[in-house]
């Protein structure tokens, strides 16, 4: 570690070339054997050395803002050094080869100490932290702590909060191991793999007093309280309701009520089902009478009946059903019939021609010829018999280029009909007159 060494780390990071004003400083897996030249790097506050072989953290120059050291994954047997760091907050010092915890009472300050798959016994091992009076999480998971004591000197821990020894052969030795902790350190939140609850600690602190009789009496306290809860927030969220009902049947001028006015025009009664029709039922009991069809999933009204029938005694007959084409019978049957249906549909359409109305083109033609014409043309019309459209012609009228002259006097022989018609009904009128 050469101050050359750290003015590169400081480029790869994007950090100050000034030393003095950098913050934060990341060493971590270069291989740096010791702690060196980190005199200039007075404003430290989070250095970063993890993955390294460092045996031991002598080396360090006093930095009095450093919070957080993180030395995890080297090689350090003892600690040491901790001196020139009084304001140290956080320290990670796990995956190394501590047997003994040690040299942390210099950092009155020290918060959280994660010491994790160390080499830590005995209790003489872990006897220090009794002198870190701010400690308020610890981390001692996958050592090899095995000696119930161990509760002792974490009860002299005042502030501990979080605390993880899982992994150790210390928690299958302890029986009733969470609520022993539970009840012996009080300010404890968290254990291991999931937090300390009120009702937790309530539960605990009854079977310390009472056993497994004072446990239970709690449990069933916890609940009819929680029971209580539950009813006082009900009935107080009906209590509003009913407030907001009657203020708004004043305002729309109804009667006092504690109901919601958009049900008052509905029913109080069942709903009434409609009845099967007879047939339906009937069909339904023929075929209950049968084993169900192989491969198919029955209607539960269908196999309530069937069973019905087996507890009145009645025999069930085997289903002769049929498979392959003949299965498929019914269905193809049905679809002919379709068929046939609408082929008929196809044949009647084309014969019910709609009536034509005349134009006013026509209509004022005819308008303008004497009422005598018009009367004796509505006679003949009436007398004769109007052209019969050829089974070439559609149903526009048109029949190509040779039918255009004949489609075009159909249309004007009906509209004139229709006009003459109306005329001779007004000229008789007049003669009436």
């Amino acid at each position: 570690m050469t101050k050359e060494a750290l003015l590169e780390i400081c480029k790869q990071n994007g950090l100050y070339r000034t030393a003095s004003l950098n913050d934060k400083l990341y060493c971590n897996f270069k291989g740096f054997s010791q702690i060196a030249c980190l005199e200039d790097y007075v404003n430290l506050k989070a250095l970063f050395l993890e993955g390294n072989v460092l045996e031991t953290l002598e080396g360090l120059p006093p930095l009095a803002d450093l919070k957080c050291l993180y030395v995890q994954q080297n090689c350090i047997w003892k600690i040491s050094g901790l001196e020139a760091v009084p304001a140290l907050d956080t320290l990670n010092i796990s995956n190394n080869q501590l047997t003994k915890l040690e040299g942390l009472s210099c950092c009155p300050g020290l918060r959280t100490l994660i010491a994790t798959h160390n080499h830590l016994a005995t209790l003489d091992s872990v006897a220090h932290l009794a002198e870190c009076k701010a400690l308020q999480t610890l981390d001692l998971q996958n050592n090899e702590l095995e000696d119930p004591g161990i509760v002792d000197i974490l009860k002299q821990i005042p502030d501990l909060r979080c605390l993880y020894l899982k992994g150790n052969p210390v928690v299958s030795n302890i029986k009733n191991y969470r609520k022993v902790l539970v009840t012996s350190i009080p300010s404890l939140t968290y254990l291991d793999d999931r937090p300390v609850f009120d009702n937790e600690r309530k539960i605990a602190q009854a079977w310390l007093e009472g056993g497994l009789e004072g446990e239970r009496a709690m449990r069933n306290q916890l609940k009819e309280e929680e029971e209580e809860r539950s009813r006082k927030n009900h009935e107080f969220m009906m209590q509003m309701r009913a407030a907001g009902w009657r203020e708004r049947r004043k305002r729309m001028g109804l009667p006092d009520g504690d109901t919601d006015p958009a049900l008052d025009d509905m029913s109080d009664g069942e709903y009434e089902f409609e009845e099967e029709p007879e047939e339906l039922v009937q069909a339904r009991q023929r075929l209950a009478a049968y084993t169900a069809r192989p491969g198919e999933e029955e209607p539960a009204d269908l196999a309530s009946a069937r069973q019905g029938l087996a507890r009145e005694g009645k025999p069930i007959q085997e289903g002769a059903w049929a498979s392959g084409a003949a299965a498929e019978s019914d269905s193809a049957i049905y679809l002919q019939s379709v068929k046939a249906a609408q082929a008929e549909l196809d044949v009647v359409r084309p014969q019910q021609q709609p009536r034509q109305l005349p134009t006013a083109q026509v209509l004022i033609e005819e308008l303008d010829e004497p009422c005598g014409q018009k009367r004796s043309g509505a006679a003949e019309e009436q007398g004769s018999t109007p052209p019969a459209l050829s089974p070439m012609t559609s149903p526009s009228g048109s029949e190509g280029k040779d039918g255009e002259g004949t489609a075009a006097a159909v249309s004007k022989e009906g509209a004139a009909s229709g006009a003459s018609e109306g005329i001779s009904a007004a000229v008789d009128i007049n003669e009436l007159d």
